[in-house]
């Protein structure tokens, strides 16, 4: 009887048993099953990016301007995150941030998302060190290889190259970008993005209990930037910068035979390290209160007096309109009286009789406010908007400033009165209201040495893909053609050698071995930033002066005498290009004169 009794209870303790293993069973499956697989998966199955590597920037010789390197990167996976705030705050102690600044990263992000958010880059290997010590109390953290843009200096063609960083909650409004992406925010680096980017790849893996990677189940391969071969002669931008150094101003260096740039320089540069990583509120601020205006590009956002640059359009104008020729002559007293003013020349001394080579030459002022005056404002206004003055040039960055042709008709629609002949004067010297470019005077400089050509300004010569197929190239285009005699194209081209070589006033960019031919500028500076701090110095060259190559336009910002101060620099720029086309030629055996 105890038997029986005992055997129902067992039995009754073993069905009991059965049906609650069969509830717990149907509950798992039926119940959580959903919940329970998500799990499972979760911590089983990951997905992340694969980046694309960013396309390289080459100069005209195909050698590197900017790079890429591998570097660190730590990304959370918001769905694998319990507990953000403590996951976060373990973070921050363990690579030295405020837990802010990483949770900032996580804004509008679902906390159900799978894909990885990239918090930090650039990770040293202490810090990847300490992270993967704490791995099995962070949950959802990936550190993870990725390429990273590198530039030669952090200086180095700044304002040519641009930099990237990652992208904005604007930026990240755009077609297939998610928050960590990169993207081109300057320089070519923005003009050039969409090409440079790439298309990121992905991949699904396995992962142990403690993260590692066990296998990968799906991989979709990137498709790497394309390369872009620029214009650019890293050699001469480097000459160029040297040249540069510690002094504020632009450097343009063109080749008028085809329109291509080959240097860009402004200086102060800023530093493109600083604006790729994080950046506070504080260094902004400084960067844009820095009174020598670093993030300017003086090359075509300056506007500045051209001062007797100027004096080649005059010039052009009047033998054009057969007003003077080589033969006629002019006084160059110390001073002339227009109307009630009177106006001095740069050297208070009466230098006689002059021609027009001669006043070229040695820029005697008094001679062209006479010239001026003959030629009349209307005809210089018209010859200067031929030259490319008064108008962007059309160079592929957005911000490029137009510089300023003055006329009586606009002195009359802006209420300053009427114009005077004294207006005139100053404009035919480059003062007044007259305004240009740096880029600007490089292509009125190329027009000169090309008998007419009015190049449209040209940055990049192809795109190939990273097999090296080219997918497109960038032909050198004329933007049209100055009229002028070629007769008149060789005087200028031989009042502007003996500037350099006949006892001129930029005797200061004279070669031993190749002619340079170039017209010094001293311009006050009437107008914009620091508005009577110094005269700017300007130096414009081409060379050789028989058989143009290369323009070389030089300013120097509240530098002082164009020819003490620009030319010099610009001889040193030239002589740096000649020598580097001299190594070239004898690297390839080919032993011609380079002149």
């Amino acid at each position: 009887m105890k038997s029986r009794r005992r055997l129902a209870v067992l039995a009754l303790v073993t069905a009991s048993a059965f049906v609650t293993l069969l509830g717990q069973l149907w509950y798992l499956q039926v119940v959580g099953g959903e919940r329970l697989r998500e799990l499972s998966e979760r911590n089983r199955i990951r997905v992340r990016a694969v980046p694309a590597p960013r396309g390289i920037l080459y100069d005209r010789h195909g050698l590197p301007l900017v790079e890429n390197r591998p570097t660190f990167t730590l990304s959370l996976v918001p769905r694998e995150i319990e507990n953000r705030e403590a996951v976060l705050g373990t973070l921050a102690s363990l690579l030295g941030v405020p837990a802010e600044e990483l949770a900032e990263r996580l804004e509008g992000v679902p906390p159900s998302s799978s894909w990885p958010v990239r918090v930090r880059r650039n990770l040293s290997p202490e810090e990847v060190a300490r992270v993967e010590e704490w791995k099995l109390a962070l949950p959802g953290v990936m550190v993870e290889a990725e390429p990273q843009r590198v530039y030669q200096d952090g200086r180095f063609a700044a304002h040519l190259l641009g930099y990237i960083r990652e992208a904005s909650k604007a930026e990240l409004k755009e077609q297939g970008r998610r928050p960590g992406d990169l993207v081109g925010q300057s320089g070519l680096e923005r003009l050039l993005d969409h090409v440079l980017r790439g298309q990121d790849g992905g991949e699904q893996f396995e992962v142990d209990a403690q993260g590692h990677p066990v296998q990968v189940l799906r991989r979709e391969e990137p498709t790497p930037g394309a390369h872009v071969i620029t214009t650019v002669d890293k050699r001469i931008q480097e000459v160029a910068e040297r040249a540069m150094a510690g002094k504020n101003g632009a450097v343009v260096v063109l080749d008028p035979r085809s329109g291509d740039l080959l240097a860009l320089v402004s200086t102060p540069a800023f530093n493109l390290d600083a604006f790729t990583g994080p950046l506070d509120r504080e260094s902004w601020l400084r960067l844009i209160r820095d009174p020598a205006t670093p993030l300017l590009n003086r090359v075509f956002q300056g506007e500045y007096a051209p001062g007797s640059l100027f004096k080649l359009v005059v010039a052009a104008a009047a033998l054009e309109e057969g007003l003077f020729t080589p033969f006629d002559r002019l006084q160059c007293p110390e001073s002339v009286e227009i109307g009630r003013s009177r106006f001095r020349n740069w050297e208070k001394v009466d230098q006689g009789s002059m021609t027009l080579y001669e006043a070229l030459i040695h820029s005697c002022n008094t001679f062209f406010y006479q010239l001026g005056l003959r030629v009349g404002i209307e005809r210089m206004a018209h010859y200067a908007r031929a030259f490319g003055f008064g108008s962007p040039v059309g160079i592929m960055f957005p911000g490029e400033r137009a510089g300023f042709v003055p006329t009586p008709e606009w002195k009359k629609a802006t209420s300053r009165g009427r114009w005077f002949p004294g207006d005139t004067a100053n404009t035919a010297i480059g003062q007044g209201q007259v305004l240009v470019t740096p880029l600007q005077v490089a292509r009125f400089m190329a027009v000169l040495a090309s008998d007419g050509i009015l190049w449209k300004p040209r940055l990049v010569n192809r795109v190939q893909d990273h097999a090296g197929q080219i997918i497109r190239t960038e032909p050198s285009l004329p933007a049209g053609r100055v009229g002028l005699s070629p007769l008149v194209f060789q005087f200028l081209r031989r009042a502007l050698s003996g500037v350099v070589n006949d006892g001129g006033t930029g005797q200061g960019a004279r070669l031993a071995d190749v002619e340079v031919g170039g017209k010094t500028a001293t311009s006050q500076n009437t107008s914009g930033r620091n508005r009577g701090a110094g005269d700017h110095a300007w130096f414009a060259a081409i060379a050789p002066v028989e058989s143009p190559e290369v323009v070389v336009v030089v300013l120097v910002e509240h530098g002082g005498m164009g020819g003490q101060i620009a030319a010099p620099l610009a001889g040193q720029i030239l002589r740096g290009i000649f020598l580097e086309k001299r190594a070239a030629l004898a690297a390839r055996g080919d032993h011609r004169d380079p002149g």
